[in-house]
Order: C-alpha cells, then sequence, then structure tokens
C-alpha cells in the first residue's frame, strides 16, 4: 500500500511540474518580475519569515505529537502552491502575476526547506536523528525543481505542442494527486483520528486564513494582483511537502497533518476562487445595469436652456427639417 502511495504522490509531482513549465512564458514572465520585483520579495518575506514563524511558533507552544510538528514545520516553509496560476485563473484575477509569484517561491522553497527545516526540526523535536542539507535538497531538486524546468524548456523550444500537452499533464496531475489522498487516507484512517485533538485541523483551518490575511496586505489597491497574492500565499506547496514526506521525514503522522492542512487549504481556495470569479462576472452586468436608464433618459429627452426638460418624438427631427 505505501509503494501505491508513493507511486500516486510522484506521479502528481512531476506530472504538475511539467504541466506547470508548459504553461510558463518564459519572458513574459521574467519581464513581470522585472516590473513588480518589490511585489515578489514582499510575498517571499510573508511566506519564509512571517507566517513559517507564526506556524511553527504554534506547533512549539502547543502540546501536540512530536511528528505532527514535524507535519506543521514541513507546511510552514513549503510554498510555492501548484494550483495557484489554475485558481487565479478560476477567479478571473491577474494569473501572471500568480505564474510570477509561483516560480518565485518555488526558488525559494528549494533554499528554504533543505537549510530550515533539518534545524526547525531538531529545535522542535531533539529526539529525530538530525538530517543533512543535502538529504532534503536534492528530492526537490530532481522531483519538483527538474520537471518544471523541463516543461519550461519544452515551451521554449516546441511552444504550439507544449500547448497540446499541458491540460492533459494537469488532469493527470489532479486524477494523481486525488488518488494519491484517498489511498493515504484508507491506508491511515486511524492516524485521521487520533490527529483529530492534536491541533491539526485547527491548523487546517489557521493557515489558510493567515495566508489570505497576510496576502491581502501586499497590495491593497490592485484587486486582480492583491488576489493573486493571496491565492499563492493560502496554499502551501503540496508537491514539496509530499517529496520532504516521502524521502526525509516518512512519519505517517506527519504526513497525515501535512495532507489535513493542506486539502482543506485547497477546499477553502476553491470556494473562495469560486466566489471571487462569481463577483468578477456579476461586476459589468451591474454596472451596464446602472448606465442603462441614462442612456433611455439622454435619447428620449431633451433640455431646454432654461433647465427644464421637454420629450422628444421620433419624428419631431424630420418635422423640423421639412
Amino acid at each position: 500500500m505505501n509503494a501505491i502511495i508513493v507511486a500516486f504522490g510522484l506521479l502528481f509531482v512531476i506530472a504538475n511540474g511539467l504541466s506547470l513549465g508548459m504553461h510558463v512564458k518564459v519572458g513574459e514572465t521574467l519581464a513581470h518580475f522585472v516590473r513588480n520585483w518589490k511585489f515578489a520579495l514582499l510575498t517571499l518575506l510573508i511566506n519564509f519569515v512571517v507566517l513559517p514563524s507564526l506556524i511553527i511558533g504554534f506547533a512549539a507552544l502547543v502540546d501536540i505529537p512530536a511528528d505532527i510538528k514535524v507535519g506543521f514545520c514541513i507546511v510552514a516553509l513549503a510554498a510555492g502552491a501548484p494550483f495557484a496560476p489554475l485558481l487565479t485563473r478560476l477567479a478571473k484575477a491577474d494569473a501572471a502575476m500568480s505564474t510570477t509569484l509561483f516560480i518565485v517561491l518555488i526558488a525559494g522553497t528549494l533554499i528554504a526547506v533543505p537549510l530550515g527545516l533539518p534545524p526547525a526540526v531538531a529545535a522542535l523535536v531533539p529526539s529525530i536523528p538530525p538530517v543533512h542539507v543535502w538529504d532534503v535538497a536534492w528530492p526537490l531538486l530532481l522531483f519538483l525543481a527538474a520537471p518544471l524546468a523541463l516543461g519550461c524548456l519544452f515551451r521554449l523550444r516546441y511552444p504550439d505542442v507544449a500547448e497540446r500537452f499541458a491540460k492533459p499533464l494537469q488532469i493527470i496531475a489532479i486524477t494523481a494527486l486525488l488518488l494519491y489522498v484517498n489511498v493515504f487516507i484508507a491506508a491511515y484512517l486511524d492516524l485521521f483520528g487520533q490527529a483529530w485533538g492534536s491541533g491539526a485541523y485547527l491548523a487546517a483551518i489557521g493557515v489558510p486564513v493567515l495566508g489570505i490575511i497576510l496576502g491581502s496586505l501586499i497590495r491593497l489597491r490592485d484587486r486582480g494582483a492583491r488576489q493573486a497574492a493571496v491565492i499563492t500565499t493560502a496554499q502551501r506547496s503540496v508537491g514539496g511537502a509530499i517529496i520532504v514526506t516521502i524521502f526525509t521525514y516518512p512519519q505517517p503522522l506527519a504526513n497525515v497533518s501535512v495532507t489535513i492542512i493542506n486539502t482543506i487549504g485547497i477546499i477553502v481556495l476553491l470556494i473562495l476562487s469560486l466566489e471571487w470569479r462569481r463577483a468578477a462576472t456579476r461586476a459589468p452586468q451591474r454596472s451596464s445595469d446602472s448606465s442603462t436608464p441614462h442612456a433611455h433618459r439622454s435619447q428620449g429627452s431633451t433640455s431646454s436652456p432654461d433647465g427644464a426638460t421637454h420629450s422628444r418624438s421620433p419624428g419631431s427631427a424630420t418635422q423640423s427639417n421639412d
């Protein structure tokens, strides 16, 4: 059963990385980053300093099982939401900004997780044997970074083919993730019950809520960019967390807490994205409805110099010309 779980997890990470890379327009993304580098740096600060401090601080203060504390550390440091660009497009927000932030956060994860996760786990759970930086880094480079880079290179070389393959790969990735989660829950159902009183379910609500609040503070005025920042911050790196729990910290209870937090986080953001999409769709309708009465009034009436309004029949212009 464990081999099946690992296979579905790796299939999701690889297929999702390839699909995301094939969606990335490298030149436009780099130009977008250059134009918004301050925004990107602020996003990095929130995702790798502020939010991890809050999550790891919560794990340090609360009396919960040691393996669940490990899961909290993994979620805290693994940023770069794999479904952020998809959810941003669904919400009719700034998809280009979401893609740029996703690439930036993946790069940050490749640095922050190998350097920050082992000391964080050692501080919270001294009983776990120390892990070397390279033992954390190589699976992330091989399974998270390499497929994304290959997808980008494939799009640069064969853009038309990449457009055709990106969506099927995304469907494969989503299917693999659903199978991974369901098989994992079936195999460790008792641990999900054991985690009920541990704070994992509370954190599953708290992490996306904190991400929504902090992401909203990054850019207040631009609706599309703000929503992109919210989605990218509130959803953590599902792929990065899966890789770490497979190769570095395979404790089942740690993976249970990671699965709970990430799954509920995706559901929360999916609902939020649908609500934003509904609001964005209705906004043009409301504006057009409000302008229609003014148009009717301007067509059906004229104002005299003394301010009085007189109705004008459709044939009045013809009669005056006669």
